[in-house]
Parts: C-alpha cells; structure tokens; sequence
C-alpha cells in the first residue's frame, strides 16, 4: 500500500487566504477531503481575503443584465427611523416588501432563460445533479407562482385586519344586510286602531 503523503497545511491555507479557490477547489487540488479542509479553516479561524471573489463563474449569475437596468425601475428603498418602525407603519412596511418581493419574481420571470444558463454553468463540474436541480427548482414556474400567491395572501390578511377589506363573514352580512332593504325588507308591526266607541 502506497504511503500517504504529508498534506502542505500552509499552502492550503495560502490558497484559502487568496480567496482565488472556492473551498471544494482547494479540497481538490490539494487532494483533501473539503469537509477536513473546513474543519481546519474553523479551527484555524482562517479568513479570506475579501477584496478577491471566491466564484468567477457566478459573476455573470449574480450581475443584471444591461438591458435590465435600463427597462425595469428598481423600487425605491427607502430607509425608515428606528421611531418610525411602529406597528402603525406595519402596513406600508408590508406593502414596500411585498413590492419589492414582487419585483423579484418579475425580474426573475423576464430572465429565466439567463438565469437557467447560469445555473448550468455553476453546477457542469458537480458531481450530483442535486444543487442544479434545487436551484432550476427555486426559480420553476410552480415555486414563483406559489410566492406571488403568498405575497397576495399577505396583503390580503393586512388589508382584513386594518379595515381597508373586509373578510368573508363581514362581506357576507353587508350582503345580507342590502338585500333586506329591498323587497325582503322586514315588515312593520301592524298598527293597532283601538275604537272604543265613541266619537
């Protein structure tokens, strides 16, 4: 049986510092396993240099397109005081994140096709088809139409507890209210006449 070699730590960890490599790069370069490369750089306490990006690859998934930036309004992010972030302001608070969560779905919906691609090129070196497929599963037709109807159900639930809609019941009793003042308005009690005989 062949003799194992000694693993050169310090070049590892010069590896793990330059921030060039992503950690299952490393492992395989070096030929160590990356969940002992991980463990090392915990104990270690090891700290990547930030001013270098760890994926080229995923550049182009993580940056809009030009065309983007020109065709779609990004919302307005404003930012609120920490006196403002009442539970009076709930709603608009609620409103802008839903905005914004919208806008996300839409910007994913008008480049699925990008997106798709960028997938494909971040994940052709994996082993396991498992993170592609979670991924190509984040951004299906079925998870996005799932978020814009829990994004529906949000505002729905505030505007029932602020007033501004009514729920099934509320609606279901003005209905029945309105109709009782047409044809199947109540009756009056009859007026009674009391003659006494005289007059």
């Amino acid at each position: 049986m062949p003799k194992k070699t000694e693993t050169d730590w310090h070049t590892i960890e010069a590896d793990f510092r330059a921030g060039v490599l992503s950690n299952r790069q490393i492992a395989k370069k070096h030929g160590v396993a990356e969940s002992t490369l991980r463990k090392r750089i915990a104990s270690g306490g090891w700290v990547r240099n930030p001013a270098q990006k760890v994926r080229t690859k995923t550049k182009v998934a993580h940056q809009p397109a030009d065309n983007l930036q020109k065709t779609l309004p990004r919302p307005q992010q404003k930012s609120l005081p920490p006196s403002s972030r009442s539970v009076a302001n709930l709603d608009d608070r609620t409103e802008q994140l839903v905005s914004r969560l919208l806008g996300e779905v839409e910007d994913t919906t008008a480049h699925l096709g990008e997106i798709s691609n960028a997938i494909e090129v971040e994940t052709a070196d994996d082993n396991s088809s498992r993170r592609r497929d979670a991924m190509l599963k984040a951004i299906s037709t079925k998870e996005r139409a799932e978020t814009v109807r829990t994004l529906k159900q949000i505002l729905t639930m505030g505007d029932v507890a602020t007033g501004k809609k009514k729920g099934v019941k509320e609606q279901r009793k003005d209905a029945a209210e309105l109709a009782m003042e047409g044809k199947f308005k109540p009756m009056k009690p009859p007026k009674l006449v009391v003659n006494n005989g005289s007059a």
